[in-house]
């Protein structure tokens, strides 16, 4: 035994583990029998016997390196892996665990690499080992959950360092470094020309799609103008009860059109059952969760934000009550014991009666989805019960996470659906009055956050005559695009694949901390529209979707072993290089006024008529800004139908306009600049 630190005894030799975090270091120690717990520099380490090894297991908190460079000026290529705490704010935290490793790393006859088993874990584990440590005697671990079963399991089964994620990781880092710095650099040298004042801004290589995306909905919802339209509310009387119908026909554009047949029903009073229709519909179980869905749900159930839910989530693994989060999976491959896991659960309060009854029926195959993630499987509780009082959110996703894993061994649900088809004879006019009722409930009674609401309708057949007992005209609006929320970008964010499941949550966390949108309903800020815009001209070929997904299946590629991170880090470099030399150039030879009018921020020497700023155009014979010029095509194009429809004057659909809550912002700015001109 030997003196490390002050005077803490540790063996002369032994084998090092790295955890990625201190609670899952200390599941470790208790998985591996160490239990003898010394502190060096203030943190806990755990010392024990593998084999017939000493073994040292300690803990990180995330990475301990980060890229880092002494240039100043861009485009830059020259960066280097330093300590965080030396060269991020408010890393100060990370020095304790970095002298820690390096003060362990030269007794350690190996290295094993026990941070989460995904692309950053890699990397982790392997910056670690490679600054302070040898790789040639580096070994990883592979585990879904921190249970003592599967972590002895897995250390009983060491593999090689997975050199695949660790290429692809380190990839993945200096591109998204190189994006980041260089974009966010000349971002704020363009704003700092342009207005006189120092700004630091940022963009990243998934950050600025995303952000363009969000801006683009947003100007979509905020010159949004409501095109009128007219339809029919009927009602029907059977059996001494009253029963709305579904229209199925399109709003009548004039009002006149909406007004005769309203006539026409009025004085036929009755309508016609025309077709029935009776079917079974089979509801099949949920999959298991994977990230996404896991975060869109606790979104739309618990209002939760997708960075809460995996921090919660993370803090469930690290429990040891449910299976790795970042998953993509949503299958749970056999050598699961899911026996084991529902005996364990029989014991949970509420829950319990559903694991007891799918082991007395012998469901034990649960539904699987189709997503598949080589590395975890789907999100699934582990059967360990919680050794502590959980905090509400924990305890409701938890709860979320077993209801949905139950869930999945059901049979498939049965609801019967039945359609009347109603036909007006003399306008061929139809409607539909539906009902349901659930036949069979099977998962729905344990999945409780899906609802199927049954509601009864008459026994009819083909040819009944109703009555109708109401039939009135309704003004009808066409509906604004809906903003987005955080869950929501997020599912953008994977479908049109860009980001990992891993990274999306805290790219959009990152979005709102920059200033650049807010709200729950998300709405871009002015500091966000400006960045976007000069984003989305100055820098459009490196800030598209298209090239952040290309980039990102070249990133898995790397992985899979078909292409080497060093080509495809230059090939970004190239990209870069090449758009960032044309912008300083500009800066260079451009007139202000010119480069502002290149970045999409309107003219110096004319300002919008209605908010001042910059105008971008003409439009209409006005100086406006292009969100206000956007807004004013809407009001114009949209007045037509209503001209047309409704048959009001321009300054009445103006006041309309303002009256409802549909008309988007900047629409509503100009509504009420015209109405003073028209004045």
């Amino acid at each position: 035994m030997g003196v490390v630190g002050e005077v803490l005894l540790l063996p002369d030799s032994y084998i090092l583990v790295i955890a990625e975090k201190p609670r899952a270091a200390a599941k470790i120690a208790e998985a591996l029998g160490a239990r003898t717990r010394v502190r060096i520099d203030g943190l806990n380490v755990w010392v024990g016997r593998l084999g017939r090894d000493y073994v040292v297991i300690a803990p990180t908190a995330g990475h301990l390196y980060t890229l880092y460079t002494e240039d100043r000026d861009y485009p830059t290529f020259n960066y280097s892996w330093g300590p965080r705490w030396l060269y991020e704010k408010g890393s100060e935290h990370l020095r304790r665990y970095y002298n820690v490793f390096k003060k362990l790393a030269g007794r350690a006859r190996y290295f094993i690499n026990a941070c989460d088993y995904d692309i950053e874990g890699s990397v982790i584990g392997y910056n670690i080992i490679h600054h302070l440590g040898d790789v040639k005697r580096a070994y990883r671990v592979k585990f879904s959950t921190l249970t003592k079963e599967e972590l002895v399991r897995a250390f009983n089964n060491l593999q090689p360092l997975d050199w695949g994620n660790i290429e692809s990781g380190i990839a993945r880092h200096v591109l998204d470094w190189i994006w980041g710095i260089n974009i966010s650099r000349a971002l704020s040298d363009i704003v700092s020309r342009l207005y006189g004042r120092r700004a630091v801004l940022s963009a990243g290589r998934v950050q600025s799609p995303t952000l363009l995306e969000l801006v683009r909905r947003y100007l979509e919802r905020a010159t949004f103008v409501p095109e009128v339209g007219f339809t029919l509310s009927v009602k029907v009387v059977y059996g001494g009860r009253e029963y709305g119908l579904e229209n199925l026909f399109q709003p009548f554009r004039r009002l006149s059109d909406a007004r005769k047949v309203l006539e026409t029903l009025k004085e036929s009073s009755r309508l016609v059952v025309e077709r029935v229709e009776r079917r079974e519909v089979k509801l099949p179980p949920p999959p298991p969760f994977n990230l996404t869905e896991l975060q869109l749900e606790a979104a739309r159930i618990f209002g939760l934000s997708p960075a809460k839910t995996l921090e919660i989530a993370e803090s469930l693994y690290l429990d040891s009550l449910i299976s790795y989060p970042r998953t993509n999976s949503e299958k749970l491959p056999k050598t699961i014991d899911n026996t084991s896991i529902l005996r364990r659960l029989e014991s949970l309060p509420k829950l319990g009666v559903y694991a007891s009854e799918l082991l007395r029926r012998g469901l034990l195959r649960p539904r699987e989805g189709e997503r598949e993630d080589p590395a975890h499987p789907a999100i699934h509780p582990t059967g360990y019960l919680p050794g502590r009082r959980l905090r509400n959110t924990e305890a409701d996703l938890y709860e979320m996470i077993v209801r949905r894993y139950l869930a999945s061994f059901y049979p498939e649900a049965v609801v019967e659906e039945i359609s009347y088809t109603l036909v007006e004879p003399s306008t061929g006019l139809r409607f539909r009055l539906s009902g349901r009722r659930v036949l069979r409930y099977e998962w729905l009674k344990v999945y409780t956050y899906k609802r199927v609401e049954s509601s009864e309708v008459p026994s009819l057949t083909a040819g009944t005559s109703l009555a109708i007992s109401s039939a009135r005209l309704v003004r009808v609006y066409s509906k604004p695009p809906t903003l987005y929320s955080k869950a929501t970008i997020l599912r953008w964010m994977e479908e049109v694949g860009i980001g990992t499941e891993a990274t999306r949550a805290e790219i959009i966390e990152t979005i709102f901390r920059r200033g650049y949108v807010r709200g729950s309903r998300i709405e871009v800020t002015e500091l966000g529209l400006d960045v976007a815009r000069i984003l989305s001209t100055l820098f459009k070929e490196v800030t598209e979707v298209e090239l952040t997904r290309e980039f990102e299946r070249k990133l898995r590629e790397i992985a899979s072993g078909v292409r080497t991170k060093e080509d495809v880090i230059e090939e970004a470099k190239a990209k870069l290089r090449e758009k960032l030399l044309e912008v300083k150039k500009m800066l260079f030879e451009d007139r202000v006024e010119v480069v502002k009018e290149k970045a999409g921020l309107g003219s110096s020497s004319t300002s919008c008529a209605v908010c001042g700023k910059g105008a971008a155009g003409s439009y209409g014979g006005l100086s406006l800004c292009l969100v206000h010029g956007l807004a004013y095509e809407n009001v114009v194009r949209a007045y037509r139908s209503w001209s047309e429809g409704a048959g009001v004057g321009f300054e009445d659909y103006l006041r309309t306009l303002l009256k409802l809550r549909s008309t988007g912002r900047y629409a509503r700015e100009v509504a009420e600049y015209l109405i003073k001109r028209v004045r």
